[in-house]
């Protein structure tokens, strides 16, 4: 079509066109809607959502496990067994006030499969009574591996070689230590879930080997109980948003001191046991803290001695508070 009329046609459907596409000839601006690229974080998250790893079934308030940590520990009296002690150093009381930060990032291997690379920092000071004081600062850099045989079966192993320097002694003591374990997770239904194996610790003390069986069973939405030895735990979780707990957690409070060569090491069967809370600040950060008795010691088999439970719950009082990353894989 020619002529005015036919121009004023194009002129008008350029129009309408522009208008719907936000093309402005005389602005030369572009307005639509273009989507964010997707971050590592969120990759990552989708990645594991769409795997064939199973981390949570049933449906409860209690947060994950946290994989990140900044915390604070202080033990009235502090669980130490001295090697080399003389009639001066024996029977000592320590306390001991630690620091520690830990953090792990997963990787996805295949759709069964995930590494974990991790690290450990901590500085622990002790205070000895009528005696010379020292501290003990450890750092590590751990793996893991986690593999999925089947829906209800996991496969799992870590180790974590420790840097440890103490300052006993004019020039203090660097040495090594070595913690790792095996472990199998049998997931029975959707409430309730079986971890069984064996961790150990290898030191200048000896070669600990501690066995590590139990269960985590969710009761409802707001009750779950982590019987994990012997670390057992009791959960109430109103909402999603905080929590209370009352049971055992791992200690920082049960020692080995050799006084003649300067090592120091910590007990892997140590644990705590008192009462604990938690509140979500943002998203997957938590504000944490804890308050009972220290130095408690499970079943252990060093150098092929086996050493009985001690249970002394009159010797360590202790208070924690921390701030932690709990990822949810439930939601």
């Amino acid at each position: 079509m020619c002529g005015p009329n036919a121009q004023a046609g194009d002129v008008s459907e350029t129009s309408s066109v522009g208008s719907v596409t936000g093309i402005h000839d005389d602005a030369g601006l572009t307005s639509q809607v273009v989507e964010a690229e997707e971050g590592y974080v969120e990759r990552s998250a989708r990645a594991f959502a769409e795997s064939d790893l199973v981390f949570s079934r049933g449906f409860s308030n209690a947060p994950f496990l946290p994989v990140a940590l900044l915390g604070s520990t202080h033990y009235g009296d502090a669980n130490i067994s001295e090697e080399g002690a003389t009639p001066e150093t024996a029977g000592q009381r320590y306390q001991v006030s630690s620091t520690s930060q830990y953090g792990g990032v997963p990787f996805l291997l295949n759709k069964r499969s995930m590494v974990v690379i991790g690290e450990y920092l901590s500085y622990s000071n002790f205070s000895v009574d009528n005696g010379e004081d020292f501290s003990v600062a450890s750092a590590t850099l751990a793996a893991g591996y986690l593999y999925q045989v089947s829906d209800a079966w996991q496969l799992l192993g870590a180790v974590a070689p420790f840097y440890n320097h103490s300052s006993i002694g004019e020039q203090g003591k660097d040495y090594w230590q070595v913690m790792g374990g095996a472990l199998a997770r049998y997931t029975r239904n959707e409430r309730l879930w079986w971890l069984f194996g064996v961790v150990f610790d290898d030191s200048d003390f000896g070669t600990t080997w501690l066995p590590y069986v139990g269960a985590s069973l969710i009761l409802n939405d707001r009750w779950s109980l982590s019987a994990i030895l012997p670390w057992p735990q009791l959960i109430y979780a109103p909402s999603k948003d905080w929590f209370v707990s009352a049971g055992a957690s791992y200690s920082g409070n049960s020692w080995a001191v050799n006084r003649t060569t300067g090592a120091v090491g910590l007990n892997l069967s140590g644990f705590d046991f008192g009462l604990g809370g938690g509140m979500r600040l943002k998203g997957p950060l938590w504000l944490e803290g804890a308050a009972g008795v220290g130095g408690l010691r499970g079943l252990t088999i060093t150098d092929g001695d086996v050493s009985g439970p001690s249970i002394d719950v009159s010797s360590s009082p202790f208070i924690n508070i921390s701030l932690t990353f709990r990822p949810s894989f439930a939601d």
